[in-house]
């Protein structure tokens, strides 16, 4: 009976140890889930504002920047 009980408790102490680590693992899982999102987001807004400053710079002002910025020489 005591070895029954013994067996018991050692497969309570193993699936307790498996549910734990399924569930860090889940945990894992959502937080780089999220910081994939927030990285995603960060992006798309980095991309808006870029592409408003693209939208807005007329064709002379692109032209006079990479001049100011560039020469032959370089």
């Amino acid at each position: 009976m005591k070895l029954y009980l013994l067996i018991g408790f050692f497969f309570v102490v193993l699936l307790a140890y498996l549910a734990g680590e399924r569930v860090s693992e889940q945990k894992c899982e959502t937080k780089i889930a999220e910081l994939n999102a927030q990285n995603q987001s960060n992006i798309v807004k980095t991309l808006e504002v870029v592409n408003e400053k693209t939208f807005n710079t007329g064709v002379r002002d692109i032209r006079r920047i990479l001049h100011e910025q560039y020469t032959i020489a370089e």
